[in-house]
């Protein structure tokens, strides 16, 4: 599973910043390696993290480094998307010819054409 490390540091400059980064990146099974300027925080997150040689590490720079909190990633659930509705089918022909000899070819359908009751007209007869 994946933890995430929240590291709290006097993050004063980039060039702190950058620094502690660069540490906490050498260290085996990290992921990412975020900073929240706001609140002077390093979030680690990694799979197998040794947390113990990792402050090891960052205290060897930044004197004052504390952990703030130890946990586990949740995984990121997306939302599945509502399946839409099909449509209707719409019918392929018309359900009377139209007023022609022949109806038009169905594309989907084979059927016999059907002549209308003038037999004047009608090209089977």
């Amino acid at each position: 599973m994946k933890k995430k490390i929240v590291i709290d540091l006097t993050l004063s400059t980039d060039d702190c910043i950058s620094k502690a980064m660069q540490i906490a990146v050498r260290c085996a099974g990290v992921i990412s390696v975020n900073t929240d300027k706001e609140k002077g925080h390093l979030v680690v997150i990694g799979v197998g993290v040794d947390f113990f040689k990792l402050m090891k590490c960052i205290k060897k720079k930044f004197n004052c480094a504390r952990i703030v909190s130890i946990g586990e990633v949740k995984p990121e659930t997306k939302p599945k998307p509502d399946p839409k509705p099909k449509p209707d089918p719409k019918p392929c022909c018309p359900p009377i010819c139209p007023p022609r000899p022949i109806c038009p070819p169905s594309p989907c359908v084979q059927f016999y054409p059907v002549c209308p009751p003038d037999y004047e007209n009608c090209l089977m007869m």
